[in-house]
């Protein structure tokens, strides 16, 4: 490539239509190494193209900016998003992640979590794009609101579903500790093995229990003091399926849910009791315009395993580049041979 040693600007190299300025490589191999990436992961696809994992991060990063940059606006025409953090590293370090519920992709993502973060993915929108925004789906964390409060306050806020039961399953498995730790004291190995033997099934829902989980189920109403695991298991089955009701129907099946949950002395249960009878409006809202974020947790199961393939990675940069070329539809075009 010809080289120019300008007086002002010193030795400067002519661009050329087939690779990126700084880029060591043509963009048809970048663009494989970058395809490779969301199929492989990082330690096979460097020693497949001999390139250092650090480069193949960078790699992924500037091909993901190059695509994403030759595509139409991902914020163009969003009327239903929802938000999510998902870990990426030990110690509470966390990417937030936005996606697009009608298009079914990741649109967003940044590292750390909290107001601060949601607040630059609205910054980088448009006042049109703000306008479009009509519903926004998330769990129970404190910043999403406020944030949304400020940022398009006539959007919807809805509360996950599957989060809603989450709070639920969350307080069944620690009734399901205390109670099994209690028994172990008490020396009552029945009871003991009846609770060790349901660790799984009471997280289930009852149609995916197995044969053999299915019949220790039977077991628990008896089990316990006053059937306390088995009444925990049949509140949280009740919230599951009243979700899906209709809205009205659903209304006064969750206040007699939680005047239930309230009343029944498991300390474990009555918070999340507490909770959802603080957020009610908004389960309610929930059951009316029927969102969830279950796409959203798919994609971070889709994101944990882009995660362990990008092991290695030095930047968080890089990683995100990787989950929007795996995760943000973005098309990448692979070298064609030429005859």
């Amino acid at each position: 490539m010809p080289r120019v040693d300008c007086p002002r600007c010193g030795v400067v190299v002519a661009s050329v239509p087939w690779a990126e300025p700084g880029s060591r490589f043509t963009r048809d191999f970048e663009a494989e190494c970058a395809w490779l990436m969301t199929v492989a992961n990082q330690k096979t696809v460097s020693g497949f193209l001999h390139v250092s994992w650090r480069t193949a991060g960078t790699v992924a990063r500037r091909v993901a900016e190059r695509v994403k940059a030759s595509m139409p606006s991902p914020f163009d025409g969003l009327h239903a998003i929802g938000v999510d953090e998902t870990s990426h590293r030990k110690g509470h370090t966390y990417i937030t992640v936005v996606v697009d519920h009608e298009r079914h992709r990741v649109i967003w993502a940044h590292d750390g979590v909290g107001g601060d973060v949601f607040d630059l993915f609205f910054k980088a929108l448009t006042p049109e794009q703000h306008a479009s925004i009509r519903v926004v789906t998330g769990d129970g964390a404190r910043w999403i609101d406020p944030c949304v409060g400020r940022w398009r306050p006539n959007a919807e806020r809805v509360l996950d579903g599957f989060h809603i039961v989450s709070w639920m399953t969350d307080a069944l498995d620690k009734v399901r500790k205390r109670l099994w730790n209690q028994a172990r004291r008490d020396g009552d190995e029945k009871t003991t093995k009846r609770m060790r033997g349901v660790k799984y099934a009471v997280l289930k829902n009852p149609g995916d229990l197995t044969d053999r989980q299915s019949e220790a189920f039977g077991n628990l109403r008896n089990t316990g003091p006053k059937g306390q695991l088995y009444r925990s298991w049949q509140l949280k089955e009740l919230l599951r399926t009243l979700l899906k009701h209709p809205l009205e129907q659903a209304r006064g099946e969750l206040r007699h849910w939680v005047f239930r949950a309230s009343h029944s002395r498991i300390p474990e249960i009555v918070e999340p009791a507490k909770k959802i009878r603080r957020r009610r409006p908004d389960i309610l809202r929930t059951i009316q315009l029927g969102y969830s974020n279950a796409r959203l947790e798919a994609f971070n199961n889709r994101i944990k395993v882009t995660i362990r393939m990008a092991y290695g990675f030095h930047r968080v940069t890089n990683l995100i580049a990787l989950i929007m070329l795996r995760c943000g539809g973005l098309d990448i075009r692979l070298p064609q041979p030429t005859i």
